[in-house]
């Protein structure tokens, strides 16, 4: 059984940032703050790239454009909860 292809990377850097915008994550300040390297980013879009529901995601932000948390199939839902603890604190 072949893999299931992986999805249009420009499509999902904005998901990222869809998703992060979303949960109340800037990406922009965990840059800053030195929480979010170059590497870290492009595998948050990586794990994006294979998600099984990017449909799903796509009409959960359309309808949903403040989440309290990634829906729990979201592949950097981890990285969400973490950066927005790390902001709490």
């Amino acid at each position: 059984m072949r893999p299931k292809p992986l999805g249009n990377p420009r499509d999902h850097y904005w998901k990222v940032i869809d998703m992060a915008n979303a949960v109340g994550v800037s990406l922009v300040d965990e840059w800053e703050a030195g929480r979010l390297t170059s590497d870290g980013h492009a595998a948050m879009i990586e794990r994006c790239r294979g998600c099984k529901k990017p449909t799903a995601c796509a009409k959960l932000l359309e309808d949903w454009p403040v989440l309290e948390d990634a829906p729990g199939y979201c592949e950097n839902r981890a990285v969400f909860d973490w950066m927005a603890k790390t902001d709490d604190a």
